[in-house]
């Protein structure tokens, strides 16, 4: 069993026992394409899981400019400050496609932790693997250089919600370049000119609004760099 499959499992685990136990009141809403769920200044109260569509999370800045954060897809849980006690968000989660969400009360939630270890230890396990990717995200952004982190950000949208398998193993990515460039922290005309040069070297194929490579052809990629001690240039 692969990695996601087991992933997928924990997480059917956890949204089934939630939705199950009585103590908890969870809603059920449908949300439009482009609907915002919460801004950066919401009230952090429910934890949100989604049964169908796409959510997208941005990170926003005291001068009012966004960085894409993060991108889930059903059975993702997200709005995880609830969890930490803090008083709001501190993001924006929209919908990008139309979608069914479920909120749950985060004192609820941690109640129903609190009876259940079981329950306790698969969600803390979840949210440990997303902080330790969040915190390895960080590192790249202090350490590596623009293509690299445009390289490693291509790899991580891959397994979210955004990209469609192909056949082949390759994968059709739907963002824009500013999404992108948002996500890597660089300038739009830095990410366009990075993903050009990558072309080039036939690592992917743009088109309007989405991007198709093969994610094994970038590691190997990566790794040949990283072998020969070199930063990841693609020119």
């Amino acid at each position: 069993m692969s990695v996601a499959s087991i992933a997928a499992e924990r997480e059917e685990f956890v949204a089934g026992a939630i939705f199950a136990n009585p103590s908890v009141v969870a809603s059920r809403s449908d949300v439009g394409e482009s609907m915002i769920v919460y801004e950066s200044q919401t009230p952090a109260g429910n934890l949100y899981f989604i049964e169908t569509g796409q959510v997208r999370v941005y990170q926003t800045g005291n001068d009012g400019s966004t960085r894409l954060a993060n991108i889930f897809g059903a059975g993702d849980w997200f709005g995880i400050a609830a969890l930490a006690g803090i008083a709001t968000y501190g993001s924006r989660a929209i919908a990008v496609s139309r979608s069914v969400l479920w909120a749950v009360p985060a004192d609820q939630l941690l109640q129903v932790l609190g009876r259940d270890p079981k329950l306790a230890r698969v969600l803390v396990g979840q949210l440990a693997s997303r902080l330790e990717e969040a915190n390895d995200m960080a590192a790249r952004m202090m350490f590596d250089d623009c293509n690299q982190r445009l390289v490693q950000t291509l790899l991580r949208f891959s397994r979210t919600a955004a990209a469609t398998s192909l056949e082949d193993g390759g994968v059709v990515l739907r963002i824009t370049h500013q999404q992108l460039a948002q996500a890597v922290g660089a300038a739009r005309e830095t990410v366009s000119l990075g993903l050009t040069q990558l072309r080039q070297r036939n690592l992917l194929r743009t088109g309007r609004n989405r991007l198709s490579f093969h994610p094994s052809a970038l590691e190997q990629f990566c790794c040949q760099q990283a072998t020969a001690n070199q930063p990841v240039k693609v020119n």
